[in-house]
């Protein structure tokens, strides 16, 4: 299948134009706080690329009927040309182009890794940015691209590839649900963050990022210096930015029956539970008081499952079971259709199901049929076959990762913390990322990436559609290598029959050359 340029052209220009318009904000902030020298580092590429992107978009008009595989290339290849532009405002802090990058994608996926040491020094404006590049990837910048198309089946694939299902008849009306109810928690959060007491910008800073589940903060101890009063607030919202926005839709249309009926939020809030008790319990038994021991261990739990990432306490003086546990819920995440990374829950009350399945098999007539039933929907063999083969590109990825990384990570587990919080769009892990080297940084940015993207179209990218627009762009420039032999090949004939006649003609198989009728 060949590849229409344009319309991966069109694409790109979209994406520009969106994060075009989003890095221009932060010169809100640039302006307010009079920090002038970090201005250009806004207003530079932000001008440019939404320019680029309106003149491409003139040029080459959005498709509304794109290929799968047209779907794919702009998905994935738009997630790393947004994170490239995202870097450039972090040349004003002095970064380096890598760190840059890892800085920008470790935002926009959501992760929360930060390489940057010292918040406190930063600009207003830059931290304002982390915030804000939190806030748009937990929607997701593909989603905000939608808004551009008229809908119809392209519109519905991109939509997908970010790991949503629609819940409404039309996807269009599903992405304004989605941005209505996202918007409304952000600033419910950002008000009872600031009735709680934290300042205007801090407050609107970790709302953006709590709702994200991102886990970025305008301060180096995370949030371990906030009131007691702040950290059950941002619980309670890191909990609703990983609930699906499918169940704010249904509260919203007061089904009960359907809110009652989620499996996943009602299993997510029992993981919450049994991993606070248990993380608290160890905390207790390990010496640490049992009122602090609760505040902390629930907080952590919840910050770690909704794969939000904010630390209250330092995470590696904690005992190894603990970590055991972070680490196991790190693996799960938050809701499907929600802003959490993670393998998702979901996925792990279809996988016991199917497992149940098996075992009441075992003791049944080979001929027995038995259904997989969640929630009153009856799952057929194709979504559990999709299930299984997601579930196992995860554990493969995360072990090719992890045996990369182990070349230049000496402890073994602060490795495996480290590819399955970047793998899971978490952040924390139990060995400092600061110390990483060049090579391990690519590593957890491929990892960053592929997470975010939910694995499956990165894998299709990288196997597949990179090779076959490589073959089709080696097969291009040959043919065109052949036409101008050809054409070389015509103008000597008819200059030697102009000058000397067709005896003297050149004889093209003498020269080389192919004959032509």
């Amino acid at each position: 299948m060949s590849y229409d340029s344009h319309e991966i052209i069109g694409g790109f220009a979209g994406l520009l134009l969106v994060t075009g318009v989003m890095i221009l904000l932060p010169t809100i902030p640039a302006l307010v706080y009079a920090e002038y020298n970090t201005l250009p580092f806004f207003l530079v590429p932000g001008v440019l690329a939404a320019g680029f992107g309106i003149v491409l978009m003139s040029k080459y008009p959005l498709a509304d009927e794109l290929p799968i595989k047209t779907t794919i290339i702009i998905a994935c290849a738009g997630w790393l040309l947004v994170s490239v532009i995202g870097m450039i405002p972090y040349f004003s802090i002095h970064m380096g182009a890598l760190d840059a990058f890892f800085e920008s994608i470790s935002g926009f996926t959501t992760t929360g890794m930060s390489l940057i040491e010292n918040l406190e020094i930063l600009p207003r404006s830059i931290l304002f940015w982390r915030s804000l590049t939190q806030w748009v990837g937990g929607v997701g910048i593909i989603l905000l691209f939608t808004i551009l198309l008229k809908g119809g089946m392209s519109t519905w694939r991109l939509y997908t590839l970010e790991g949503r299902e629609k819940f409404t008849p039309s996807v269009k009306a599903s992405v304004k649900n989605i941005l209505l109810i996202y918007s409304l928690l952000t600033t419910t959060c950002a008000l009872t963050l600031y009735i709680c007491g934290l300042g205007a910008f801090d407050a609107i800073n970790h709302a953006m990022t709590t709702l994200a589940t991102g886990g970025f903060s305008t301060k180096s101890a995370s949030v371990a210096e906030f009131g007691v009063n702040i950290k059950l607030t941002i619980s309670f919202f890191m909990v609703l930015g990983a609930t699906s926005f499918v169940l704010f839709y249904n509260l919203g249309k007061l089904d009960v029956r359907k809110i009652l009926e989620d499996a996943e939020f009602k299993t997510m809030i029992f993981l919450l539970i049994l991993g606070g008790l248990l993380v608290s319990g160890f905390l207790i038994l390990n010496g640490m008081g049992v009122l602090e021991g609760i505040t902390e261990g629930f907080f952590n739990v919840v910050s770690i499952l909704t794969t939000t990432g904010y630390t209250s306490a330092n995470l590696d003086g904690w005992p190894a079971i603990t970590k055991a546990v972070l680490l196991f819920l790190m693996f799960v995440g938050g809701s499907a259709g929600s802003t959490a990374g993670g393998i998702k829950v979901w996925r792990f009350v279809v996988l016991f199901r199917i497992v149940r399945r098996e075992i009441e098999k075992l003791v049944l007539p080979p001929s027995a049929i038995i259904p997989v039933k969640i929630g009153g929907r009856i799952l057929d063999d194709e979504y559990i076959i999709k299930i299984s083969a997601f579930m196992f590109s995860y554990v493969l990825f995360a072990f090719v990762a992890f045996v990369l990384l182990s070349f230049s990570v000496p402890d073994l587990f602060g490795a495996l913390s480290l590819v399955v919080s970047a793998l899971s769009n978490v952040g924390p892990a139990f060995y400092p990322v600061t110390q990483l080297d060049f090579f391990s940084k690519i590593v957890l940015v491929v990892a960053m990436w592929a997470g975010r993207l939910e694995l499956l179209p990165v894998i299709a990218f990288i196997g597949k559609e990179v090779p076959s627009i490589a073959r089709e762009y080696y097969l291009k420039r040959s043919e065109s290598k052949k036409k101008d032999r050809s054409e070389t090949s015509h103008s000597a004939n008819k200059l030697g029959i102009l000058a000397f006649g067709e005896e003297f003609a050149p004889d093209p198989s003498s020269a080389g050359l192919e004959t032509h009728s």
